[in-house]
């Protein structure tokens, strides 16, 4: 009996972990979003629209992910893509100029 309570009390805290990861997740979005629109406003920024039409001729992969971050005090669309063999990969434009950008230190 307490093996029982004992796995049902383990699932029950992996369960919780799972949804709170989640909720991490969405809120992250929302302040992404929410930054990001702010800077677009501020002038700080391209839309997202136009940056996607001048990277997207080179990028020669899939897109997969699309993150808003700043390095180094400059804004950057992070851009995951997948190529044909399923390998993932980072691709970091500039979010003022749609210029592709190598980063250091970045996975």
């Amino acid at each position: 009996m307490k093996l029982i309570i004992f796995v049902g009390w383990i699932g029950l805290v992996i369960a919780t972990a799972a949804v709170s990861d989640d909720a991490d997740d969405h809120h992250d979005r929302k302040v992404d979003h929410l930054v990001a629109r702010s800077a677009l406003q501020r002038g700080e920024i391209m839309p997202l629209e136009k940056i996607l039409t001048a990277v997207r001729p080179q990028l020669q992969d899939e897109i997969v992910g699309i993150k808003f971050e700043m390095h180094q005090g400059r804004w950057f669309y992070e851009f995951r893509t997948v190529d044909e063999a399923g390998h993932l990969h980072y691709i970091h434009a500039d979010a003022k100029t749609a210029k592709i950008q190598p980063l250091e230190n970045h996975p």
